[in-house]
């Protein structure tokens, strides 16, 4: 179980002699999920910043709580990279912490530990710490936390809502349960839906990986349109701890005997911890009715970026690899927190949750790690940073993607595929090198050759309309993102999604007829999707 700690320190001030009781800071981590190492004092003074403003400087070593030694992979070290904790006695002075054991530029902080805010950059820099307070009472932490407590609140939420029934597949070490929510439309048989699979929080740590599952779930399970649509055409498993003992105890990167989940799904059954068995176990059960379609696998990382981790085609196939960039190319299009520069890259190994689908279901099964950032987004730190409203989006956005990656149309959005025939000037396009969705798409053999998309029954309204355009399917062989090493080049993969090409009207409900033409040869014609530029669809009842 989590260690509490408590440390009171007495101010001496340099100038004054010792300080009143009232002038006590303390630090603690007596609260679920806290964490908090030892905390050692380094230096105070009392400092003339102006006339009639004189502050208390303080600065404090803070040490992170380590995990427990591993006892499976014995050669890692323990890590300490959350921390959650509560400072009093800080109203009015200056503090300094050094933080050698963790840290991210931005550090979230809350008043009242509902209300988290990231500080500026100024104050708060990769294991370094400002900042003059004024409220009395402070919570630090890696990010905003979300705990054991707040997801039972959710799923109470959640699984009031149609379609979602709650199973609970195992139970933890300290006899936590292992909640997976089954998300569908029970009326519509299995056989005509997409499978997804999605769970979170391995790492405990990395609570951006929760809040994006929420806006996740939250839009899979809405009484919307999209919703609604959704549920009909998509069998969802989610679970979002799988690592509940981890959470609940504060812990970095372990579940409670200090194993880190994430690479013991190659493991033999001795050592294999009783998490990743049970889930394993669901895999078995549900993958051996049919395939998933797509799994994902929700992490965050302490890159000032998002990314999505892809296994090269080198250690699986050039088809599965392409499948990747067309995936991950539509969660970047119409989306600020990601772009296809920012992917990371690995071979695909047996013992990670992806390692298992590539073993038992190859290309079927379509595993990837996403990882949402603690801090700012694609090493912009004069752009969006992430919070929790942006992140839920974001989980939101890979919904959609996965919807267009599998050929749904939504409410709202209306995927037009390409004609199975097309006029003179085009072939059929089936190479690897280039995303595209679907089976194929068909390559121009000189410019200005035309293709003309329809789709019956469209509604009345007024409608975006993007194409997809084919990026390039780099592998990094020797790299795990896309800079040469050599050179110190960013290699640009494309787009990979989604170009707005104009905006047209549909007068009445029904035939929607476009054309495009190829602006020289070798380009690929492949889908478009139509979004409508009505007030939001999915918060139409």
């Amino acid at each position: 179980m989590k260690r509490l700690i408590l440390c009171s320190i007495l101010l001496i001030s340099c100038l004054s002699g010792p300080a009143p009781a009232t002038a006590q800071v303390r630090f603690d981590a007596n609260f679920e999920s806290g964490s908090l190492g030892p905390v050692e004092q380094l230096d105070s003074a009392r400092v003339v910043v102006a006339p009639g403003d004189t502050v208390t400087h303080l600065s404090f070593l803070v040490r992170g709580h380590f995990d427990p030694e591993n006892p499976i992979d014995t050669s890692l070290e323990p890590s300490a990279n959350w921390y959650y904790y509560r400072i009093t006695g800080v109203k009015g002075k200056q503090i300094y912490l050094s933080n050698p054991d963790n840290g991210v530029a931005g550090t979230s902080y809350s008043y009242d530990g509902v209300t988290w805010d990231h500080f500026p950059v100024a104050e708060s820099q990769p294991h370094h710490l400002d900042k003059r307070f004024d409220r009395d009472t402070v919570f630090i932490a890696l990010y905003n936390p979300y705990t054991y407590s707040y997801l039972q609140e959710r799923l109470k939420t959640w699984c009031a809502r149609p379609g979602v029934t709650l199973d609970t597949i195992g139970f933890s070490h300290e006899g936590r349960p292992l909640q997976l929510m089954h998300i569908t439309d029970p009326s519509v048989p299995s056989q005509q839906k997409a499978r997804i699979w999605i769970h979170g929080r391995t790492h405990p740590s990395e609570t951006p990986a929760s809040y994006l599952v929420d806006g996740l779930v939250e839009y899979l399970t809405g009484d919307t349109p999209q919703g609604r649509a959704l549920r009909r055409q998509i069998d969802a498993w989610v679970l979002p701890f799988a690592n509940p003992d981890g959470v609940y105890d504060g812990l970095s990167r372990s579940n409670a005997r200090g194993v880190n989940q994430e690479i013991n799904f190659g493991r033999s059954d001795d050592s294999t911890v009783v998490e990743v068995r049970a889930i394993k176990r669901m895999f078995e059960q549900l993958t051996a009715e049919r395939p998933f379609d797509l799994v994902l696998n929700s992490h965050s990382q302490h890159t000032e970026s998002a990314t999505f981790w892809m296994h090269r085609g080198s250690s699986t196939s050039p088809s599965y690899f392409r499948k990747l960039w067309t995936f991950t190319g539509l969660v970047c299009s119409q989306n600020p927190c990601i772009r296809p520069l920012d992917m990371n890259f690995s071979d695909m190994a047996s013992r990670y949750a992806e390692g298992w689908f590539w073993n038992h279901a190859g290309e079927s099964t379509i595993a990837l790690t996403i990882e949402t950032t603690y801090s700012c987004y694609s090493f912009d730190r004069d752009g969006l940073w992430a919070d929790n409203d942006n992140i839920r989006g974001f989980g939101k956005r890979t919904l959609q993607a996965a919807a267009e990656y599998l050929g749904l149309s939504l409410p709202g959005r209306y995927l037009v595929e390409t004609p199975a025939r097309m006029k003179e000037g085009w072939e059929p396009y089936r190479d690897d090198a280039r995303s595209y969705l679907g089976e194929g798409a068909w390559k121009a053999l000189r410019e200005g050759a035309s293709v003309t998309y329809r789709l019956d029954n469209l509604p009345a309204g007024r409608y975006a309309v993007y194409r997809f355009v084919a990026g390039e399917c780099i592998e990094p062989k020797e790299t795990f993102d896309l800079k040469d090493r050599e050179t110190g080049e960013w290699i640009d993969p494309g787009v990979h999604g989604w170009v707005l090409q104009e905006t047209v009207v549909q007068k009445k409900t029904g035939k929607f007829k476009y054309t495009w033409k190829a602006s020289a040869p070798g380009e690929l014609a492949d889908a478009l999707l139509l979004v409508s530029c009505e007030p939001d669809e999915d918060l139409k009842q």
